[in-house]
This record gives C-alpha cells, sequence and structure tokens, in this order.
C-alpha cells in the first residue's frame, strides 16, 4: 500500500461521525463547562454540593431550588459510588478477576429482592400489550365479515393505530402510566371534531392527559384542507413526517408533530410515518391481507445497542466509542488558543479530580435540560450524567498517561473499558433493583462513551493546547488500534443482523 493511500485509511478509521452530535453542541457543552468550572475555582474548598447548586440555579432558573439541589444532591453521590466501583474493579482486576465476572455479580446484587414472579409479570405484560396491539391493528384494518375494508382512507386509520400501538409498546416496556387509545365511538358513528386518539394515565385514571387529531393527506397542501374544515380546540395535530413543516406554517398557535407522546409531562413518544410508509401498510393490507404486527422485533434495536453496551468493556469498542468524542472535540477546538487551566491540569495528571467531575457532570445536566446536545434527552437522570463525565474524565487521564509512556495500547484500552463497565455496573445494578427495563437504559452504553469522550476532549484541551493536543494525539493511537477490533466486532453482529446494526452504528466507518 502505498503512503499516500496509508494515509487516506487512517484519515477514514479516525473520522467516526455520530448522528444529531455536531461540532456546535460541542462548543456549547464547552462554554457550559468553563462557567461551572470557573464557580468551582472560586471556592475549590467549598462543599460540592453547595457551589453545584449556585451554579445550576444560574443555568436553569426555571426549575425550583428544591429540584436544583436534589440534582447537586445526585451528582455528587454518583461520582462517589462511581469511584467506589471503579475501586473495587481495579482491585478485583488485580486479583485475576476478569471485568466481566465482576459486572455479572455487580448485576446480580442489584437484583437482590425483587423476585422472580414480579419479573415475569413484567414480561408477561409486555407480551399482553403485543396481543392486544394486533387486535386493534386486526379491528382497525377487517370489516366485520372478515374480509380487508377496501376503504381509500385505510391508511389514515391504519396511522392512528400505528401511533398507539408504537407508543404503548415502549410505555409498557419503560413502566410508563400512560397508554394510548384510538378513540372509536360505541355507535361507530365518528362526530364532528371528535379525537382521534387519547392518551390516559392508568395509575391515577385520568383520561384525555394528551389528545391527538390525526390528518394524512396526499401532501402539505391537502393535510392543511382538511384540517381547515374543523375546529380542534385543545387537540395536538399528528401529520406524516414529511409535511411537519409546511403545515405548522399554516397553524402557528397549533402544535404539530410527526408522533405522539414526546412531551415535558409524557416523555415517552411513537414513531413518526411518512405517508408513503402508511400507504404502503394500506396496499400490504388489501392486497396481501398483511395486517402491519406488533411484536418484539420492535425492541430490536434497543436490544442490538444494549448487547453492544454490554461489550464496552472490550478494548476496540470503548477505544472508538471514546475517541469519536474527543475526535469531534478536536475539529471543533482545531486552532483556537486557549489558556491552560492548572486545575483542570492537575486533575488529569495527579488523578485530584472530584471537582473537574462534579463540573462536567453539571454541565452535561444543563446541556440535557437544554437540549443543547441531541443524543442527551431532557429528564435524563442527574446521576447518570455524571457518571457519563467520570468516564470521560478517567479517559482522558489514562490517555495521558500513554502519551507519557507509563501505559501500553493494550494496557490503556483494558483501563478504558474498565471505566465504561463501572459506569454501567451503577447504572444497570439501579434499573434491576427498580424493576426498570433494561431496554430502558440500552442507549447509555453506546451514547455514554461517545459523550464521554465529549467531555474528555474537553477537559482536556481546558488544561492547555499543549496537554490537549498530546490528549488528541493518544487518542488517535488509541482509536487507530481499536477501530480494527471494532470491525471484527461487528462483522459478526451483521451475518446475524446486518439492517439493524447498520442502523445503531451508522456512525462509525464500515
Amino acid at each position: 500500500m502505498s503512503e499516500e493511500m496509508r494515509k487516506v485509511e487512517n484519515a477514514q478509521e479516525l473520522n467516526l461521525q455520530v448522528e444529531g452530535l455536531s461540532e456546535k453542541e460541542v462548543k456549547e457543552v464547552q462554554k457550559i463547562f468553563h462557567r461551572f468550572l470557573k464557580k468551582y475555582e472560586e471556592n475549590p474548598e467549598a462543599d460540592t454540593r453547595k457551589w453545584l447548586f449556585e451554579q445550576l440555579k444560574e443555568e436553569l432558573p426555571e426549575k425550583k431550588e428544591e429540584e436544583l439541589q436534589k440534582i447537586a444532591e445526585e451528582i455528587t453521590t454518583a461520582i462517589e459510588e462511581y469511584q467506589k466501583d471503579l475501586d473495587d474493579l481495579n482491585k478485583s482486576c488485580r486479583k485475576g478477576i476478569t471485568k466481566e465476572s465482576w459486572l455479572a455479580e455487580k448485576l446480580q446484587d442489584g437484583a437482590k429482592g425483587v423476585a422472580v414472579n414480579e419479573f415475569g409479570e413484567y414480561l408477561r405484560e409486555i407480551d399482553r400489550n403485543m396481543t392486544q396491539a394486533n387486535m386493534q391493528m386486526a379491528r382497525t384494518i377487517l370489516r366485520a365479515d372478515g374480509e380487508v375494508s377496501q376503504c381509500i382512507n385505510l391508511d389514515g386509520f391504519i396511522a392512528e393505530q400505528y401511533h398507539v400501538n408504537n407508543f404503548n409498546a415502549k410505555a409498557v416496556l419503560e413502566k410508563s402510566p400512560y397508554r394510548a387509545r384510538v378513540c372509536v365511538p360505541e355507535n361507530g358513528q365518528y362526530g364532528k371534531n371528535s379525537v382521534d386518539v387519547m392518551i390516559d394515565n392508568i395509575q391515577t385514571g385520568q383520561k384525555g392527559v394528551a389528545r391527538y387529531q390525526m390528518k394524512y393527506g396526499a401532501d402539505s397542501k391537502a393535510t392543511v384542507e382538511m384540517l381547515k374544515n374543523g375546529d380542534y380546540a385543545n387537540q395536538r395535530l399528528v401529520v406524516p413526517k414529511e409535511q411537519v413543516e409546511e403545515v405548522q406554517k399554516s397553524f402557528p398557535d397549533k402544535t404539530v408533530t410527526d408522533h405522539i407522546g414526546g412531551t415535558d409531562k409524557i416523555a415517552i413518544q411513537s414513531e413518526g410515518l411518512s405517508k408513503e410508509q402508511v400507504k404502503s401498510f394500506q396496499h400490504d393490507a388489501q392486497s396481501n391481507r398483511m395486517i402491519p404486527k406488533t411484536d418484539w422485533n420492535v425492541y430490536q434495536t434497543k436490544e442490538l445497542a444494549l448487547n453492544i453496551g454490554k461489550q464496552a468493556g472490550q478494548a476496540g469498542i470503548q477505544a472508538a466509542l471514546i475517541g469519536t468524542g474527543i475526535h469531534l472535540v478536536e475539529k471543533a477546538v482545531n486552532g483556537e488558543p486557549v489558556e491552560a487551566d492548572e486545575v483542570v491540569k492537575t486533575a488529569i495528571t495527579t488523578g485530584a479530580d472530584t471537582g473537574v467531575k462534579a463540573a462536567a457532570g453539571g454541565a452535561l445536566k444543563v446541556a440535557s435540560e437544554k437540549g443543547v446536545i441531541s443524543l442527551l434527552p431532557p429528564g435524563t437522570p442527574a446521576g447518570t450524567l455524571a457518571k457519563i463525565a467520570c468516564v470521560g474524565v478517567e479517559n482522558v487521564k489514562i490517555l495521558w498517561k500513554v502519551v507519557k509512556g507509563d501505559l501500553t495500547m493494550s494496557e490503556a484500552m483494558e483501563h478504558m473499558g474498565r471505566t465504561s463497565v463501572s459506569m454501567y455496573a451503577g447504572l444497570s445494578a439501579g434499573a434491576v433493583g427498580a424493576g426498570i427495563g433494561a431496554a430502558a437504559l440500552s442507549w447509555i452504553p453506546v451514547a455514554g462513551p461517545i459523550v464521554g469522550g465529549v467531555i474528555g476532549g474537553v477537559v482536556g484541551y481546558t488544561a492547555g493546547s499543549k496537554v490537549g493536543e498530546k490528549i488528541f494525539e493518544g487518542a488517535k493511537k488509541v482509536v487507530k488500534t481499536g477501530a480494527k477490533i471494532v470491525r471484527s466486532v461487528v462483522e459478526g453482529i451483521k451475518n446475524v443482523a446486518s439492517s439493524i446494526v447498520d442502523t445503531v452504528l451508522s456512525w462509525l466507518p464500515f
């Protein structure tokens, strides 16, 4: 291979991309982190909870002080828990215990006290929901005589049931109190301006927590005309995903979306449908008697992410994930002069990093609540974000040791694997103990290290241009080695579910 071709290949290996994560987002996180860091440096001897609360109050003035106090407490506690887990894991590894064995024991500990029958009932509830969803879809498509309805507007009715089924599948998985339903009149006669879909709270019994009107016109113009013929007060408008922008222009005072849910009150949301997709469902039903089914495949993408996450301790995967974030920071700050921050430099070189981790955790929480990073949805627990920040800081310290020659490549990747396993253990054990479905946390082992890489890159660069450049240099070496391992791992998975892997790992250069 020529030297020129080798350079191109190396560049491609390092040009890891993450859909929805941009240089603009990175720079905004950098600004938020610097504000938290400045607050910490004003009085480094102050209690962490105190200065965190003060800065959170400045960043999120719309939140109540009680909630901000709780966030500061969660961040501080999470950092302490993470350090305890990492120390315990390192101690176990020195005794010859593998990361995987240590993680398994942690998860078993977290499951203590959770009755087997309770977990079994949880799975049965998911299965019951799927059965009910399929019955409702069949009712939508089939006539009383069992034949497929040939209604020209069947796609609209299918869309309603699709959104309901998709929402409920996610709701039951995450043990949400909300359930959606199609509003079918008892007498079969739909009234003018009647609500198409409602979301109820099955815990409190409150009906119609959210109300939706669905219109699936051939194009945005047709959809707008359909909506103009009615009065849909107190209803959100749901339209094909490619029509949202244009329809919104015609109804500036209404909420126009392509999904149900996805609000501050109801975080879970259905997936949007295009007009082409729903027409395809109609064609399959009317021409081939194929009724859209809800089954365990609705969770495949998430569960695949979870399975990859369980391998987060593998050297190559961890290196590629963390390197993705660090590489993005390098591009974002390229050429920008920066004054070295001695506190951060000390944290990287000596390990005295609690204040820096707290500042990073606070920055991620603010970024999440303000929608700065699309990978972190608003409402993401502060403790989760703090542990992601810990992964970022710990990995930068590891990369610094690589640069100094204190760790070899294989040793560095082993230690980077431990940082992620420590994060995953604490979060997953808590989820099991709380009876939360594993898939509900599936994004963390994948997105967590990536965002941790962003934090690591920001922290490294804040230590000064020279330190930052060395960190970036170390990251490139580790990622280059790790990318080859990632390819071999993913190729094995691709043989089983290529289309799903392509979706989940679209940010990697295969």
